[in-house]
């Protein structure tokens, strides 16, 4: 399937996912998400992959989900005991905005695993200039050098028999600050250095660019982006009528 299509796949469901505000429609929107993950690349690395992206956001979303329960008082008293009280209101917005969450990290772990030249040729095939081509491209593969330097420094610190999973949970943050600084700043310094070699390459010294790879659509890619854009026009125009 063309990069193009997953693109277009993405931004439809993230939009529906920010737009939808009953909690039926967004698990069902999840359970698209899901689905998609499973059929557009079944393989076992890349679930393996995928879990170990999304294990530490998932404790991210369940303390932010805690801390909507707790924190919103507004609606019916749901559930009490001694000085805790959970509102309805507060765990409706709880699950909706952990819903959200899910969705839209299952949406960009899809796009992780674009090359960087497919991105690129995407972009350019929307007639989007080079420069926001490359920039877009670049954000994307920064996040995944800066989690693989992540990975490599944490496999340096268990031959030193340092296991972050050991560690006290107070002490837990200032470990890894003390790591994470460290790893952005060399991934900074990578980024300088790509940059450097932009530069010698003479980027952007003529204004037009020629493409020696084009990505063409073919015929499912057009039907899979005709059906999304219909199903999303579809839900807007079922969200206007309701209203």
């Amino acid at each position: 399937m063309n990069t193009r299509t997953y693109l277009v796949i993405s931004i439809i469901i993230s939009s529906l996912s920010l737009i939808l505000h009953n909690i039926v429609h967004l698990l069902i929107l999840f359970g698209v998400s899901i689905v998609l993950v499973f059929v557009l690349n079944p393989t076992k690395k890349r679930f393996t992959l995928l879990w170990k992206r999304l294990r530490f956001l998932l404790i991210l979303i369940i303390f932010l989900f805690i801390m909507q329960m707790l924190f919103r008082h507004d609606g019916n008293v749901f559930f009490h005991w001694k000085f805790i009280t959970l509102y309805s209101e507060g765990m409706l917005i709880a699950f909706n905005v952990s819903i959200r969450l899910l969705i839209l990290l299952l949406i960009v772990s899809l796009l992780f695993d674009i090359p960087y030249y497919n991105f690129i040729l995407a972009l350019h095939g929307w007639k989007f200039p080079y420069e926001i081509c490359l920039m877009i491209a670049s954000t994307f593969y920064f996040v995944r050098m800066f989690g693989d330097q992540l990975k490599i420094t944490k496999e340096q610190l268990l031959f030193r028999e340092i296991n972050f999973r050991k560690i006290h949970l107070f002490i837990k943050f200032p470990a890894f600050s003390a790591i994470i600084f460290p790893v952005l700043a060399y991934a900074i310094h990578t980024v300088r250095y790509r940059a450097i070699a932009l530069d010698i390459k003479g980027f952007r010294l003529y204004p037009n660019r020629t493409y020696y790879i084009s990505q063409k659509l073919k015929w499912f890619d057009y039907i899979i982006q005709i059906l999304a854009f219909l199903i999303f026009i579809f839900t807007l125009y079922m969200i206007l009528f309701n209203k």
